[in-house]
């Protein structure tokens, strides 16, 4: 076994002299297992081995017994222990999550922070090849395609898994060669979770009565896909550098050349860009992607889909628009000329100043207007509902909305355009369209700048 993670931190991982590994410790036999093979490699492979154990206090006395071995063991061997002590359940109330996501939450935060404090490496679990079965399985009964079949890998950004290729009954074998304590979680044994059902109901029933290497198939299943799931991924990056571009956090895919594309890649092009925005596509399902899909072949500016985790997709004219639903809050600054004003809200600088020059540079973020025109107070503000003014060119007033449905200024630009006003009238759409009310004429002898700068 030893040689196994070895060759994993070597060749799977690229583990490097000096680095940290934080290994998430639990005290059952997993964990143990390699918490000794890394304590036995660290010094040969030049890595700085911590450990971090969180009690999620819902096993009582037994939680509290593993907390107790796990220091005892770190102890023992002289190597940094961490413990957290965070209800789970509590938390899982609190912040509206399955228990199981809750416990996930807490964990990775914690060791995280650790690796952070100590200047960055790894967090390392201790999924084993068993778990790799229980994983694959557990996707196909739910319904997974390509993606999901590829499981666990052994180094996935900062969490690597040096004991994924390893059985069990190997680990199991190295602890008790070596005569290495370990804890038994009962929980474990208990049929009321979905994993132990898996591991010790439905499997043994496939390999008794179906095929009794069966988890070995499923791990050929896996590397197979790896292998397929690798070439569409080449093939949807490819096209997704073509299609793609983002713009303040926001993703932008072209809409007609999106919908050229097979169905399948679609669906692909869309996970991407969900990814791409948050890191990740946790509780995106298949259902999510098909009605996205679905609104951008209707075409149709406007049409919206709210998805998990704060996810909004968009149609805005040519574009589909991937952004997180984080609304903007209504704002309003006061403006002094010859000062400038930074809007934080939309992350905007507004400069307000007077000029002599008649022959301003004409700029889409820049405007020139009568001083004498303006009636009182200058502000700067987000739209309000009902907002009219008279568009440069034009006599009459027209709506603020109407003005944005005409110019076709997709809804996301219409919440962070600042109007620039007087306590008469709108002076400003910026940068969009300024009044005509306050427009330069022969008769001015004043003159003000307003330009909006964008960081």
């Amino acid at each position: 076994m030893i040689e196994k993670v070895r060759k994993n931190l070597n060749e799977g991982i690229g583990i490097t002299q000096g680095q940290y590994i934080v290994l998430g410790l639990s005290g059952g036999p997993d964990s143990v297992s390699l918490f000794h093979a890394l304590r036995l490699l660290q010094q040969e492979l030049g890595f700085y081995l911590i450990s971090a154990h969180v009690n999620h206090m819902y096993r009582g006395e037994d939680a509290d017994h593993d907390e107790s071995f796990v220091i005892s063991l770190c102890e023992q061997h002289q190597i940094e222990c961490h413990v957290l002590q965070k209800n789970a359940e509590e938390y899982a109330k609190e912040t509206k999550m399955t228990v199981e996501e809750a416990g996930r939450a807490i964990r990775y935060g914690f060791f995280r922070k650790i690796l952070t404090e100590k200047g960055g490496g790894f967090i390392a679990t201790a999924h084993n090849l068993n778990d790799q079965v229980e994983t694959i399985l557990h996707r196909i009964i739910r319904g997974t395609g390509i993606d999901g079949l590829v499981g666990m890998s052994v180094k996935c950004d900062d969490i690597i898994r040096p004991v994924l290729n390893i059985k069990r009954v190997e680990i199991e074998k190295f602890l008790n060669d070596n005569n290495y304590p370990y804890c038994e979680d009962k929980t474990n044994k208990q049929m009321i979770y979905g994993r132990n059902r898996l591991r010790m109901d439905l499997i043994p029933y496939i390999e008794r009565g179906y095929n009794s290497k069966f988890s070995d198939s499923l791990i050929r299943l896996s590397n197979s896909a790896s292998k397929d799931y690798e070439l569409l991924n080449e093939i949807t990056k490819e096209t997704y550098d073509q299609l793609s571009h983002a713009v303040k956090g926001r993703i932008h895919i072209d809409l007609a050349g999106f919908n050229n594309k097979s169905l399948g890649l679609r669906h692909r092009l869309i996970r991407m860009a969900i990814g791409e925005l948050q890191g990740n596509t946790n509780n995106i399902q298949y259902a999510h992607i098909e009605k996205c899909v679905a609104i951008c072949k209707q075409r149709e500016t406007g049409k919206r889909i709210d998805l998990p985790n704060n996810v909004a997709i968009e149609i805005a004219y040519d574009e589909i628009i991937i952004k997180s639903k984080a609304e903007v809050k209504d704002f309003e600054y006061n403006i002094t000329v010859g000062e400038s004003v930074f809007i934080a809200e939309i992350n905007i600088e507004l400069l307000c100043f007077e000029t002599k020059k008649t022959d301003i540079e004409k700029k889409i973020n820049k405007i020139a207007i009568d001083y004498d025109k303006i009636v009182g107070n200058l502000k700067v503000r987000n739209r309000r509902k009902g907002d009219v003014f008279t568009p440069l060119g034009m006599k009459g007033t027209k709506k603020i909305k109407d003005f944005f449905i005409d110019e076709k200024i997709p809804r996301e630009h219409r919440e962070v355009t600042p109007v620039i006003t007087d306590e008469k009238e709108i002076i400003w759409v910026a940068p969009f369209r300024m009044s005509d009310k306050y427009k330069i004429d022969e008769t001015t002898k004043r003159i003000i700048v307003m330009e909006i700068k964008e960081d």
